[in-house]
């Protein structure tokens, strides 16, 4: 292989922990200040980055601790195995993210119904009692503190990268109705109603527990985004059946090498790309070409890995195998596909960059109006603040314009 092949490379890593389209800035900036690395690409809705290197020396373990450093991580396994990996980190990431929704649904949902009836005098007056507000808080802590704990996480490593991603709107909106909240119901408890006598446990909790279902509902789309590459990768036999000697002998695909001779039976798939030897079949090559009917082999003739032998045995030697294979370059070229930039999306990437900003000074300012000029109270003031807060967040900013590009 020519020196210049070896110095210039391309990687793809699979990154876990990206919950916006600021955390696709954060790692692309910790992989651009990586020597060596020439050109990065991250896609918010694969969770890969494709690096581009100039180096010989550096490696997937030099870039993925530039990523962990930011507070990120790298799925890192074999070639072979990568796309196992990835899909087993994005099921456990699924049922954890399950798990915190119903995890909210099930302390969300009656401190909803409490409050609810509460505010429309459904209940007795022993619900305006200062206890009732410290039933609610206790509801309202295990959402905030644990099914909302992603955000606190996301908020603190986007902040120590000096950056504001979305979930420093949701932590800081739920933040502030859920302190808020507290003080009432404290000085509510020493008698005191000078911060009015309304507590807004519900509303944090239920800002967090939406936004979770949201973000369930984001990570499932995610795995749906590999299905092609997955489909196409199950096209290929586990093994491939290779004449040694006077032997046929079943061996992993991965271990077959150019100019082994392979056998391949009707009903089989052909392992890999090759020239056939002897004998004659017809072979079904649509998932290549879209072509329905099969296609006659005689000796001399090309097969194609993947493909399906209809009838006859033959034997063939192999001329390419692994990522030299048809399949594997098609498989290659979706990925590259899947992975680039339209410049629709660069566009969404740069306004999600400056958004969490302005939003937040959006924020401050409606409630100083509302407060200072409008004349409301403080309580009525922080209800528009956290309102800014929650409904400006874009969480499907960084998801749908590369969904939309990839499909």
């Amino acid at each position: 292989m020519p020196p210049e092949a070896v110095k210039h490379r391309e990687l793809v890593l699979p990154i876990t922990g990206m919950t916006c389209a600021n955390c696709v800035a954060t790692v692309e900036r910790a992989l651009r200040k990586t020597d060596g690395v020439t050109e990065v690409s991250v896609n918010y809705a694969t969770e890969r980055a494709t690096v581009h290197i100039d180096s010989p020396t550096l490696g997937v373990d030099e870039l993925a601790a530039a990523v962990e450093r930011v507070g990120y991580g790298v799925v890192q396994a074999e070639e072979a195995d990568l796309e196992d990996a990835e899909a087993e980190a994005r099921r456990t990431e699924l049922v954890k993210q399950t798990r915190l929704f119903w995890s909210g649904v099930a302390f969300a949902g009656p401190l909803f119904a409490l409050s609810m009836a509460r505010d429309f005098s459904l209940l007795g007056a022993w619900a305006h009692a200062s206890w009732v507000n410290w039933l609610m808080f206790a509801l309202a802590a295990p959402v905030q503190f644990y099914v909302g704990w992603d955000y606190y996480v996301g908020s603190w490593k986007s902040l120590r990268n000096g950056s504001a991603n979305m979930d420093v709107l949701v932590a800081l909106g739920s933040s502030v109705a859920f302190a808020y909240s507290v003080v009432v119901a404290f000085a509510l408890s020493v008698g005191s109603v000078g911060l009015g006598e309304h507590v807004y446990f519900e509303t944090a909790a239920l800002i967090i527990t939406l936004i979770k279902l949201g973000k369930l509902l984001e990570v499932r789309a995610k795995g749906e985004t590999g299905e092609a590459i997955r489909e196409l990768m199950s096209l290929r036999p586990d093994t491939a059946r290779v004449v040694q000697g006077d032997q046929e002998l079943e061996i992993p695909l991965d271990q077959v090498d150019v100019g082994d001779v392979v056998v391949v039976r009707p009903g089989e798939r052909i392992p890999v790309d090759g020239v056939l030897l002897d004998g004659r079949s017809s072979v079904d090559e649509s998932m290549l070409t879209g072509e329905s009917m099969p296609v006659d082999k005689e000796p001399g003739a090309e097969v194609i890995g993947a493909t399906m032998n209809r009838s006859g045995s033959f034997r063939f030697r192999a001329t390419k195998v692994g990522s030299q294979t048809a399949l594997a370059q098609v498989i290659r070229l979706v990925r590259e596909a899947q992975g680039s930039k339209a410049p629709i999306q660069r566009l969404a990437d740069r306004v999600a960059s400056i958004f969490v900003p302005v939003v937040i000074v959006l924020a401050v300012a409606t409630f100083l109006v509302w407060w200072l000029l409008v004349g409301a109270g403080a309580a009525d003031a922080m209800i528009r603040l956290v309102a800014v807060l929650v409904i400006a967040c874009p969480c499907a900013l960084g998801l749908a314009t590369p969904t939309a590009v990839m499909v």
